[in-house]
């Protein structure tokens, strides 16, 4: 079994997801600031920003899921030494990305009244405050889609350094700018909505413009390419498809269901699981980046036909996730008393969130190991069958969990769906790989 692992494959590994565990971290320590910050204007504003910046990132993180398919084309094509290919890839990404944008902000421009006000029951005050954040900001999908790509570039061209020191320079800028603008400091007038909105508006840009100055110094393409990238573009939307169906199944619906769940059983039951759950999103960080490791990393092997690599490198990020999981959690259960206050201070919920910290360590043990075959998979040009084995268990798992609901209304039931969630995709997912290494002749 350990016979492909080398030492290289640890450094490769560490090299590539250490700066953006680190970039990834800073960003959402220095996000909480900007979440203080914009709390400070009123509770209107900050539920309508709320609503408009979750709306953002859930249509962000679909269409993003273009930038992953060129991740993983564009490795592969890195690993042939295929330069033109990489190139065409790129510029179809980045054409798809302006055709996503400029929609979007056509549809900002004349629908937000039917989106926030029919969609989401805005009105008032709050109606407005979505309204004027929307406007100004309606550039960003465009902006972050092109960010996406940039990233992608970057990681496959193993820079990911370069990538943590612009994201954490535009999150600082971010920041700065909120506190001048919100509050009106050092002379600017008062903005609070529109100064939160250009705020993240400049950040994005000064984000994509210092990327595509030092790709474009890096790279010189071509315009020629523009007149061959409508077949790739194709190719890039029809297979970032199923990613799309993956990343709708189980970031999206799966966690609506299993939160409206909770949520019925109690409100302390549903405000502990979320504050446990925020501390568990951080802990989880590593496992996510080693798997964006694991996808540009295998992707590229995949192109040199260097098939034991992959094997080895599955089995070092599995082995790296595990560790890192199992010593935060480790930290969190011993300081279990201590965690939730960081965040609240009503005696109840802390009281509450902290029985659930051990329950919900268990709950995730495999999802490291998940999370890695997953991505190994999706490099691997396995999209569909993940797709459709996600589907299937996270089906199976909502059934018993809905069942036991109505048996029993108890929270530990719904932890011991998850963690079969997690355990069935880890196992049917090895098994898939073990399928692949066998026709490769690993």
């Amino acid at each position: 079994m350990f016979d492909c692992v080398k030492s290289r494959h640890v450094k490769e590994l560490n090299k590539f997801a250490f700066p953006l565990i680190i970039q990834n971290i800073t960003g959402m320590l220095i996000g909480l600031v900007d979440e203080m910050f914009i709390g400070r204007i009123s509770a209107e504003a900050y539920g309508a920003i709320g609503i408009m910046v979750a709306l953002m990132n859930l249509l962000a993180g679909i269409f993003g899921n273009v930038a992953v398919t060129f991740n993983i084309e564009g490795a592969k094509k890195r690993g042939e030494n295929d330069t033109e290919g990489f190139d065409l890839y790129f510029i179809s990404s980045i054409f798809i990305d302006i055709i996503i944008g400029i929609i979007y902000i056509l549809a900002i421009t004349f629908f937000s009244n039917q989106i926030l006000g029919n969609l989401y029951g805005l009105s008032g005050d709050a109606l407005h405050f979505a309204k004027t954040y929307a406007f100004i900001t309606c550039p960003y999908m465009l902006l972050q889609l092109l960010i996406f790509t940039f990233n992608s570039y970057f990681k496959i061209e193993k820079k990911t350094k370069r990538l943590m020191w612009i994201s954490i320079a535009s999150t600082l800028i971010n920041v700065f700018l909120d506190y001048l603008l919100v509050f009106g400091k050092f002379g600017l007038p008062r903005l609070e909505t529109a100064g939160a909105a250009l705020a993240t508006i400049i950040s994005v840009l000064l984000n994509a413009v210092a990327l595509g100055i030092i790709i474009k110094k890096e790279r010189k393409v071509h315009g020629n390419f523009l007149k061959n990238c409508f077949s790739p573009s194709i190719y890039l939307v029809k297979e970032s498809m199923p990613l799309i169906g993956e990343e709708l199944l189980e970031g999206s619906i799966f966690v609506i269901i299993i939160n409206a769940i909770i949520s019925n059983i109690g409100i302390l039951e549903i405000s502990s699981y979320l504050l446990i759950k925020y501390f568990m999103d951080i802990i989880m960080i590593a496992m996510y980046m080693y798997g964006t490791a694991e996808l540009t990393l295998v992707s590229e092997k995949i192109g040199q036909n260097k098939y034991c690599d992959i094997k080895g490198l599955t089995i070092v990020g599995i082995l790296i996730s595990i560790v890192i999981y199992v010593v935060l959690s480790m930290i969190i259960i011993i300081f279990r008393d201590k965690v939730p206050m960081l965040i609240s201070n009503e005696t109840a919920l802390i009281e509450g969130a902290a029985k659930l910290i051990f329950p919900m360590v268990l709950m995730n043990l495999f999802n490291p190991i998940q999370t890695i075959l997953k991505y190994v998979l999706l490099a691997c040009g396995k999209a569909k069958s993940v797709l459709y084995i996600t589907a299937l268990i996270n089906a199976v798992v909502l059934l018993y969990i809905t069942m036991t609901y109505f048996i029993g209304s108890k929270l530990y039931f719904v932890f011991i769906g998850l963690f079969i969630n997690y355990f069935a995709l880890s196992l049917i997912y090895a098994v898939y790989l073990r399928k692949f290494y066998f026709r490769t002749k690993i």
